[in-house]
């Protein structure tokens, strides 16, 4: 009997184009996110239309085998300073590849010929957030395969904070909307709080009024303002990203499933937040474009205000990012949640800067365009 040999699929590696969209789309159930609770992002109804608002020149590289879309990787471009220096970044994202396609040299095809085109576009930073413990995708902050060596620059933290209780906001604080007149302070506040950063982005009133009108979910109605003495000493936005990005959940782990069935016990007296369901996307809200003017109090109160805004509303939870080394996690004390990790990851164009930027001083700043 004649031994029977494996066939090996052929793998295309390409650019997507906007008629990859549905092949894009299908991809995401297949690559599932294994943890607490088990998700998929699902950027339906077109898998690439917040990139294209932040960055025009975004990009994503398939592999396809047989028509069929098998793996992703997106880049997104925006300036980090460092030393009030702009350096352009590529933010690499939506690394997804099929289980089936998992062993072999898939994955290093794709990331091979995106890593040459951002060389030749004069990129000096590469940047990667990665799951704490997702080993498959370390492989390539290693230094191996004439890919650049990353500096692991520490841990954002990713707190889901879970409505459920009052907590008082500081009184000498008052909290509202801000007005269209408050651009120029709200600008003013958000560079000098990220010039205390190592690496963090700057924003221009331009920058600040395209967010407000384009994106939607995130006009000024999102906003909180914390004032002191008339002065805005802190500001966060409450976005609502479904209309680009949900996670669709798949399976919940035993701790999750307790939580849920205590809120549909509980909510039979009192208001409670939305159940976490199998098979349904995870109703969340992303504080983003956070800042605070030296004083963490100020944030705090603002958070504290969003969660005692959102008791018993649609919402499961409400995330927000902050780096462990950020002073600013002190405004999430006596809040309830759920915390999981990313590590930084930073790639750079010489040895010299990853040795400047690897002997600064304080922790790093993303914005929702470097962890979307």
């Amino acid at each position: 009997m004649p031994n029977k040999t494996k066939t090996i699929p052929s793998i295309q590696i390409s650019w997507a184009e906007d008629s990859d969209n549905k092949g894009v789309l299908e991809l995401s159930p297949r690559c599932i996110q294994a943890g607490i609770i088990s998700m998929y992002p699902d950027r339906s109804p077109q898998f690439n239309r917040m990139h294209r608002l932040l960055d025009q020149k975004s990009y994503h590289a398939i592999a396809k085998s047989a028509d069929r879309v098998v793996g992703l990787l997106g880049v997104l471009h925006f300036d980090l300073y460092f030393r009030d220096e702009p350096l352009r970044t590529a933010y690499f994202l939506d690394f997804r590849l099929d289980p089936d396609f998992r062993q072999g040299i898939t994955a290093y095809r794709m990331v091979k010929p995106v890593l040459e085109r951002e060389r030749n576009s004069g990129v000096r930073l590469g940047l990667a957030t990665l799951l704490k413990n997702n080993e498959a995708p370390m492989a390539f902050t290693k230094g191996r395969g004439g890919i650049p060596a990353s500096l692991y620059l520490g841990d954002n933290k990713i707190f889901n904070i879970v409505p459920i209780r009052f907590r008082r906001p500081d009184p000498r604080f008052s909290i509202g909307v801000p007005e269209p007149g408050d651009i120029p302070e709200l600008v003013a506040l958000y560079n000098r709080f990220y010039s205390k950063y190592r690496l963090a982005p700057r924003i221009t009133e331009e920058q600040l009024l395209a967010y407000t009108r384009e994106i939607r979910g995130l006009d000024l109605s999102a906003f909180r303002v914390a004032r002191l003495d008339g002065k805005i000493k802190a500001v966060v936005a409450a976005w609502d990203e479904e209309p680009f990005k949900r996670y669709w959940v798949t399976r919940k782990q035993l701790p999750i499933r307790l939580v849920t069935t205590l809120i549909r016990l509980v909510s039979l007296f009192t208001r409670m937040p939305a159940r976490i369901s199998n098979n349904q996307p995870l109703p969340q809200l992303t504080l983003a474009l956070w800042a605070h003017d030296d004083s963490t109090a100020a944030l705090a109160s603002l958070i504290r205000s969003i969660n005692n805004e959102n008791l018993g509303g649609k919402y499961s939870l409400i995330q927000i990012h902050i780096h462990e080394d950020d002073p600013a996690m002190e405004a999430l004390r006596g809040l309830t949640g759920i915390t999981i990790r990313n590590e930084v990851h930073l790639f750079t164009d010489t040895l010299q800067l990853a040795r400047e930027i690897q002997g600064g001083k304080g922790p790093v700043h993303l914005e929702f365009p470097g962890y979307i």
